[in-house]
């Protein structure tokens, strides 16, 4: 089988954590690279950000990443994504139409849905499509007052058109399930609740003291983590009052953070930084920018509880993660978290926007200790999560709705 892959601004060879990289990247990469595993031929094209990488690049064996040029090779805030919609839409096109066509073709997130409606105007291919996340719900997260009305209302409409015409769509929770029926009037029976997977086998737990040691962080200190881009919605702005007030009882506790610039880039600090000194935390604060994915092991096993303080998550890739490496979590009662880290032996959820209420259960994790919390993460991860079974349920869905094709570009 055949796939094409769309994601727009999500470069899946790109760093999650950078400015405009996160879950979305890895889950595509993932994804990709599993689904060839199983005997799938996928492409997946992505705007082409970064100069400094090639035309086209392999993610594994039978998986490559194809970046098409839509304005000037460079970065490109997703915002403005549309200023260059229609050259990247014409790249699809041209993708598709040199590759002889694709079985399925799986678009993610609303940009990328556009571009699929596009193909599907002038070639008969089935569409799957991941929001990854909604307008309606992110804007309401943000607060109607900051966001761009116009932005939200093509936005919607572009996916509401995709949930009407694709083949299937996939949701990552119960929560999303529901809001794609009711805010979208996507139709049931094309609806396919697929969590996320991850790796169960690959991020094993590693032994703290080393895995501190090898990173640089104090071995016998309380670690706090939090993993993601820098941006309002990841709720790094509640996690640093709070961290001001975990110190106040558990004062040799740090916070590592993962994500946003790398150091040095800036000419000053930034805002995260500015805050941290604020607070008078900076002694307490390890800001590490943005790392590889595949080392991002290493900063779970050597944390004692990973933060999730976002005010909009579709599914909260970072908490499963966490989890599978035996990492609680403490996370915002917000989207498909309230899902995933429903259970409280795997971790404790608090409402949004409280550093308060953050605080009291960061402490709570750091001063009643890991050891049960732990084995319960590994268990959950591995039954609930696990990436061969994601990436089956897929594969089964695009068997399910892919036209019959003669010879071999129909097997796999």
């Amino acid at each position: 089988m055949r796939v094409l892959h769309i994601s727009d601004h999500a470069d899946p060879m790109a760093t999650p954590g950078g400015e405009f990289c996160g879950g979305q990247n890895v889950y595509v990469r993932e994804l990709a690279r599993r689904l060839a595993d199983g005997g799938c031929t996928v492409d997946v094209v992505t705007r082409w950000a970064d100069g400094r990488l090639a035309r086209q690049e392999e993610i594994a064996p039978g998986a490559r990443t194809v970046r098409v040029p839509a304005g000037p090779v460079g970065p490109l805030p997703r915002e403005r994504f549309g200023d260059v919609l229609d050259e990247f839409c014409e790249g699809v096109v041209r993708l598709h139409q040199e590759a002889g066509g694709y079985d399925v073709v799986h678009s993610h997130y609303w940009y990328s849905a556009a571009a699929a409606l596009r193909l599907g105007d002038r070639y008969p291919v089935p569409l799957v499509h991941t929001h990854h996340s909604l307008g309606a719900v992110r804007r309401a997260a943000i607060g109607p007052g900051t966001a761009d009305g116009e932005h939200f209302a093509a936005r919607h409409r572009t996916e509401r058109r995709i949930g009407l015409r694709a083949a299937a769509v996939v949701a990552s929770s119960p929560g999303e399930l529901a809001d794609l029926q009711e805010l979208l009037g996507t139709p049931r029976d094309t609806l396919h609740m697929v969590p996320p997977g991850v790796d169960t086998a690959a991020p094993t737990p590693r032994d703290r003291a080393l895995a501190r040691a090898e990173l640089g962080l104090p071995v016998d200190a309380p670690v706090i983590l939090f993993v993601g881009r820098l941006e309002p919605r990841k709720g790094w702005e509640d996690l640093v009052p709070a961290f001001a007030l975990v110190r106040r009882a558990v004062p040799a506790a740090v916070l590592v953070v993962v994500g946003g610039e790398e150091p040095g880039r800036r000419t000053g600090p930034g805002p995260l930084a500015e805050l941290v000194e604020h607070h008078g935390l900076t002694g307490g604060v390890h800001l590490r920018g943005p790392v590889p994915h595949s080392a991002t092991a290493r900063y779970y096993g050597a944390a004692d509880v990973t933060a999730v303080p976002s005010h909009y998550e579709p599914f909260g890739l970072v908490a499963v993660e966490s989890m599978a490496c035996g990492t609680p979590v403490v996370a915002a009662r917000v989207g498909g978290l309230r899902w995933s880290v429903a259970d409280p032996r795997v971790g404790t959820l608090v409402p949004p926007r409280n550093p308060a209420a953050l605080a009291a259960a960061l402490v709570d994790v750091l001063t009643s200790g890991t050891a049960a919390r732990r084995q319960a993460c590994l268990d959950h991860a591995g039954s609930v999560y696990g990436a061969q079974r994601w990436a089956d349920d897929i594969r089964a869905i695009y068997h399910r709705v892919a036209a019959p094709r003669d010879g071999p570009a129909g097997e796999g």
